[in-house]
């Protein structure tokens, strides 16, 4: 009585297994510019940090403090011909020690700051290639990606169209009791099952014998005793 119900149901869910497929060919086509957005995304992200660094740099700030020590440098040394003691060269002398010994922390820190600052310029570079490059790889895969996921989405559709004409065809009670199962297994678990050699194909356990002549013979619905799921006789397979 159900044996042809069964058949149907046995493609409804061939068909929902190629719809999950079809839906998981989609988010790989949909990843492929995610994927590349996100990444570019985190680019721009990294420029931006990367301009605030170079301007925590602050070059022609301290190239002006260095000028500034050196007029200051000069001044001083152009004091030494008009001190009249020399209790006031050495005072000068250690004047102009420090002063020289500060002027060459700031000239170190100036030529490191330097130094870093075209590293920056640098990764600054890479990273507007990469911004650019990235934006004309997504415009130029972006139809194609739009295509292959159409293809795909029409494939779902026609098996929709498919799986609402075999619904037509299955005994109700046995299509109502399915599709009350099957909320409680949403994809990609499966809400039916095989009896084989009296155990549930998705959980292994044992059923009870009686179940088992009536439903190969397809006179009885049958639920799985322990995981729930509707059972289908073998006999109801299409070789």
């Amino acid at each position: 009585m159900y044996l042809e119900s069964f058949r149907h149901l046995i493609e409804v869910e061939a068909l929902k297994a190629q719809n999950q497929n079809e839906l998981g060919l989609i988010a790989k086509e949909n990843k492929r510019i995610s994927d590349l957005e996100r990444l570019r995304a985190t680019k721009i992200q990294e420029l931006e940090t990367l301009e605030q660094n170079f301007g925590s740099l602050k070059l022609t700030e301290k190239q002006l403090e260095i000028e500034t020590f050196n007029a200051k440098l000069k001044r001083m040394k152009s004091q030494m011909d008009l001190v009249t003691s020399q209790k006031e060269q050495q005072a000068l002398e250690g004047q102009i020690a420090l002063l020289e010994k500060e002027l060459q922390v700031q000239e170190e820190n100036y030529f490191l700051n330097l130094e870093r600052s075209e590293e920056i310029e640098q990764e600054k570079e890479d990273h507007n290639q990469f911004i650019a490059g990235s934006l004309a790889t997504i415009n130029s895969i972006g139809s194609e990606v739009e295509i292959t996921v159409k293809k795909h989405q029409e494939r779902i559709h026609q098996n929709n169209l498919r799986i609402h004409s075999l619904f037509e065809q299955i005994d109700k009670s046995l299509a109502g009791i399915y599709q009350s199962i099957e909320k409680k297994f949403p994809p990609p678990l499966r809400a039916v099952a095989y009896l084989v050699d009296k155990k549930c194909s998705q959980c292994h356990m044992l059923q009870d014998s009686m179940l088992k002549l009536s439903l190969e013979e397809g006179r009885s619905i049958e639920t799985c005793q322990t995981c729930g799921r509707l059972l289908i006789p073998e006999t109801a397979k299409i070789y």
